[in-house]
Formats: C-alpha cells, sequence, structure tokens
C-alpha cells in the first residue's frame, strides 16, 4: 500500500512539472496575440518587443510562392492563428509552432515578390501586395534565402562523401560480351561522380581509383575511417541467365535492411557472392545486429532521392527506362557502414539496349549527375529538418 502511495506521489509529481514547464514555454516566450489587414499589409501583434526575424521563400511547381517568417522568440497560443484572413493577392495564410523558440508564418501567392516588410516594437508588417514598401518605419527583415545561399558552399564542405566503386581487381562483377564488365563501366561513373561532386564543394573519397580488389568489409571500414557522411555503392546488374537477358533492365537502388523482397534477394546474392561464398546462414545474417531504425530511414531517403534524380537526368536525355524502384536488401558491402549507405545499380550489362548505354559516356555522365543531384537533394531535406 505504502509503495503505491509513493508511486502515485511521484506522477503526480512529475505531472506537476510538466504543466510547469509547458506554462513557462507558453507564457514565458513572445506570444503571438492578434493579426489584421490594412491598407493591404498584414500586421501581426506580439505580447513584448520582437528580437529577431528571418525571411525565405519557395519557389511551387503549380507557379506560386511560399514566402515564409520567422519570429525567433515567438510562441503561438492555443486557438491562435491566421488562415481566416482573405485577400486578393494571397492564396492561403498559415502560422504555426516551428520549433520551441520559433513561430512560422508562410503566406501562399502567385506575386513574384514580396520582401518589402519590416518589424518595430512588438509588430511585424507584410505588404501584400507586389512592390509595395512596409508602412511600419523599423528593422528590414534579413533576407534568409539570400543567407542560405551565401551558406551553402560551407554547408557542403562540412559533408563528407564515399564513393566505392563495385569489384574490381580479379573480381570483374557481372560480364556481357566478353570486354563489357560491370568492374570498368561502374568506376567510370564513379570517377565522373566524384568530379561533379568535388565541383559542387563537397569532400569526396573512393574506395578504389583503380582496377583493384578490395574486399567488401574494408569499403565501409574505409568509409568509417574517412567520417563519411554518407556511403555510395556503385553497380551493374545481370540478368540470372541468358534466356532472360531481355526480361530484367532498370535503374534500382538498393538500402540495407533485414526486409526484402525476391527480387531483392536475387541482386544481393550475385553481389555478395565473391566474400560469401561458403559462409553458413549465421555469417551472413550476423549483420542484423549492426543495424539500427534511424540509419535505415536516413538510407531510404537517401535511395529515394538518388533514385529520383537518376532517373529524371537519364530520362531527359535518352528516353524511356525502367524505373526498378528502391528496395531494402541483403548487401554485405552496406554492412558495417555507420552512415546512411546505399548500393546503386545503374542498370542491367545483359540487356540488349542498356548494356550499350552503360558503356557510353554520354549516359554515364547522365547518371553521375543524376547520382550527384540526388546527394545533394538528400542534404538539402536534411538541413531542413534539422532546422
Amino acid at each position: 500500500m505504502e509503495r503505491q502511495i509513493n508511486k502515485k506521489r511521484v506522477v503526480l509529481f512529475l505531472v506537476l512539472l510538466l504543466n510547469l514547464f509547458f506554462t513557462n514555454l507558453a507564457f514565458g516566450g513572445n506570444n503571438f496575440q492578434k493579426s489584421e489587414i490594412t491598407q493591404g499589409e498584414l500586421k501581426l501583434y506580439f505580447s513584448s518587443d520582437i528580437d529577431r526575424v528571418t525571411f525565405f521563400s519557395i519557389p511551387q511547381d503549380d507557379g506560386s510562392t511560399k514566402y515564409v517568417y520567422d519570429v525567433y522568440g515567438g510562441v503561438l497560443p492555443p486557438n491562435r492563428g491566421i488562415s481566416h484572413h482573405t485577400f486578393r493577392t494571397i492564396e492561403s495564410f498559415r502560422i504555426a509552432q516551428n520549433s520551441p523558440t520559433k513561430l512560422r508564418i508562410v503566406i501562399k501567392s502567385t506575386q513574384k515578390q514580396l520582401d518589402k516588410h519590416s518589424y518595430s516594437a512588438n509588430i511585424l508588417a507584410i505588404p501584400l501586395i507586389d512592390g509595395q514598401t512596409s508602412t511600419l518605419l523599423g528593422k528590414t527583415i534579413e533576407n534568409a534565402s539570400k543567407v542560405k545561399k551565401n551558406h551553402l558552399s560551407s554547408i557542403k564542405k562540412r559533408y563528407r562523401v564515399v564513393i566505392d566503386a563495385g569489384h574490381g581487381g580479379k573480381d570483374n562483377g557481372a560480364s556481357c560480351c566478353e570486354v563489357r564488365r560491370e568492374k570498368r563501366v561502374v568506376l567510370s561513373v564513379a570517377k565522373k561522380l566524384k568530379n561533379k561532386l568535388e565541383n559542387n564543394g563537397y569532400k569526396v573519397f573512393m574506395t578504389r581509383s583503380t582496377d583493384d580488389f578490395i574486399y567488401l568489409r574494408r569499403r565501409t571500414a574505409f568509409a568509417n575511417e574517412k567520417k563519411a557522411d554518407i556511403f555510395i555503392s556503385i553497380h551493374a546488374n545481370a540478368s540470372p541467365n541468358k534466356e532472360q537477358a531481355n526480361m530484367f533492365q532498370g535503374i534500382e537502388v538498393y538500402y540495407l535492411s533485414p526486409a526484402q523482397t525476391k527480387r531483392a534477394k536475387e541482386a544481393s546474392e550475385k553481389e555478395n557472392s565473391v566474400v560469401l561464398e561458403g559462409k553458413d546462414f549465421f555469417t551472413k545474417n550476423a549483420y542484423v545486429s549492426l543495424l539500427n531504425r534511424e540509419k535505415i530511414v536516413e538510407s531510404h531517403k537517401l535511395g529515394l532521392d538518388v533514385s529520383n534524380q537518376m532517373l529524371k537526368n537519364v530520362r531527359e536525355h535518352f528516353g524511356s527506362v525502367v524505373n526498378g524502384g528502391v528496395k531494402p536488401a541483403n548487401f554485405w558491402v552496406l554492412v558495417g557502414a555507420q552512415m546512411p549507405a546505399v548500393l546503386v545499380e545503374t542498370g542491367y550489362i545483359t540487356h540488349p539496349k542498356e548494356k550499350k548505354r552503360l558503356f557510353d559516356p554520354h549516359y554515364q555522365e547522365a547518371l553521375a549527375k543524376g547520382i550527384a543531384e540526388g546527394i545533394s537533394n538528400y542534404f538539402a531535406n536534411r538541413e531542413k529538418e534539422m532546422e
């Protein structure tokens, strides 16, 4: 009985602490109080002087633009909003708590420029007509889009990428027609990718830059040693046999996960064959203990960005290309990577049409450009999530 009473006291104490915390959060910040539209201008009022406001814009696919204003220290109390507002030049008004210390206002409009805003004391004023200047004499909002652009190169320099050209040396990988070997085409794509990433400001390392054989476990160990942010392994696929050569084609991207499809299982068995030959079931599946949910999720995101951009680039210049999808699989080369990692199958070296494309320098350029753009998209999205 005494233990139950003590437990209840502890629970009650924790509830009181949480209430105190959220009360301080709600009333200790600069609370949004009300908003109004007068003389073609949206004015937002806060409980105390505004310390800092930043601004950036996001063009939309439908031709409109989202204008984003972040009020630092701003707090949105329950049941407060600005979505009820309407104005002839504006499609929508939104306000939300972007983080515990930042209040975000989003205005969507087909107008190309809404940046003559200002803030003073406890008021933020945003003109709603292109070219109109705020009636409020105060501080001009920092243009966060310009700030982001200025810092883009430094952000990229912060990221380290390891590119792994599959196979090499005594391991030819998949092959077709004698001289057309996987190890050659993937090394060529990897070198082109390295150049593109370095031109964009990334720090890039390659597990191999010549025709050398490297054990699979050394590839991710190398990435870990370099403290890479992502690991990209480049390969070319092959059909199970000559009779099915016409059936298998397309670009595929894989990330390490215990779950896998039948197609993924066949692909992983092909790539794993060199290192896992003769290994027992336990050895082949021991990697499961190395996985963590966060790495799987991030690897999946990376795979989606890379796949989307690769397909976009090659289709733009070479027409129809099959989308093999982004799938989980048991690739040993990805085991041990302490960072998001994906394996890219650039196409089927055994397919009549794809084998020609894979050895075309222009096609390789399109593949490398797509992978590079996918990597940039992934890092850009990660930056947004960290804001």
